[in-house]
């Protein structure tokens, strides 16, 4: 249909090609993978974003008459931030929120020690947090007392572990990660919407489960910067008409 030497038919052979290594690496998912040169990290990021807007556009095609059909709808906690300033929807979803959530799920899964260290670090502090609420210690002491004893922990670690592999351990258990935590980071936007059926908001989690893993393959194929650069754009692509409408009212910012 387009000649192979044309900008539309280079165009399509470049996604295909894309396409073709993200399946293969989601068939077999591992936590490292031939670095890319400079120049191709920078391409190879843009087309998978490019890919990656594309199959969502595709599933919230269905998706849009299907929420109408069911009731589904944007949970109040949603409603309620995007009744937000606009500079403060832009700070919270498109830089406080990546950031944050590709540092819960995917920035430490390549597995090297001083990752693992730092995602064991975060994942104590939730906890401890938490207990300590729980019991009622909210007090400044218990919380100065939890975060010297984690930072110290965490500090050992990273300077004795710092230069340490993968270990093989995780190695084996990589394809089980890696699905993992793009599921659970779809699963937990299922509180992002509202209906009378519960079970009916789960496919609306899709485009998160698709990020999920695009996101994870870009952080192992690509580094640190790419997936935090991607979950920005997108969240930017997501809520531009948005901001686009509350930049129009009257009263602006």
């Amino acid at each position: 249909m387009f000649e192979p030497n044309s900008t539309i038919g280079w165009s399509i052979g470049q996604l295909r090609s894309t396409a073709r290594d993200l399946i293969l690496f989601v068939r077999a998912p591992a936590p490292a993978l031939p670095a890319a040169g400079q120049e191709r990290r920078a391409a190879g990021v843009a087309w998978l974003f490019l890919l990656n807007c594309l199959i969502v556009a595709a599933i919230i095609s269905v998706l849009f008459p299907v929420m109408t059909l069911l009731g589904v709808k944007m949970s109040s906690d949603m409603s309620a931030l995007f009744n937000l300033p606009p500079w403060q929807i832009l700070l919270i979803v498109v830089l406080v929120g990546p950031i944050a959530e590709e540092l819960m799920f995917r920035l430490w899964i390549i597995g090297t020690a001083r990752w693992l260290i730092l995602f064991s670090g975060l994942i104590a502090w939730i906890g401890g947090s938490f207990f300590l609420k729980q019991l009622g210690l909210v007090a400044t002491i218990p919380t100065i007392a939890l975060i010297a004893v984690i930072s110290l922990a965490v500090l050992i670690g990273l300077v004795r572990f710092w230069k340490s592999p993968v270990p093989g351990w995780y190695v084996r258990i990589f394809p089980l990660v890696f699905w993992g935590q793009a599921l659970l980071f779809g699963f937990v936007h299922v509180f992002n919407y509202a209906g009378d059926n519960q079970a009916a908001v789960l496919p609306f989690v899709l485009p998160q489960l698709v990020g999920g893993l695009i996101w994870g393959y870009a952080r192992i194929r690509y580094g640190w910067w790419a997936n935090i650069a991607m979950h920005m754009a997108y969240n930017l692509i997501a809520i531009s008409g948005l901001i686009y409408m509350l930049l129009m009212r009257p009263e602006g910012i």
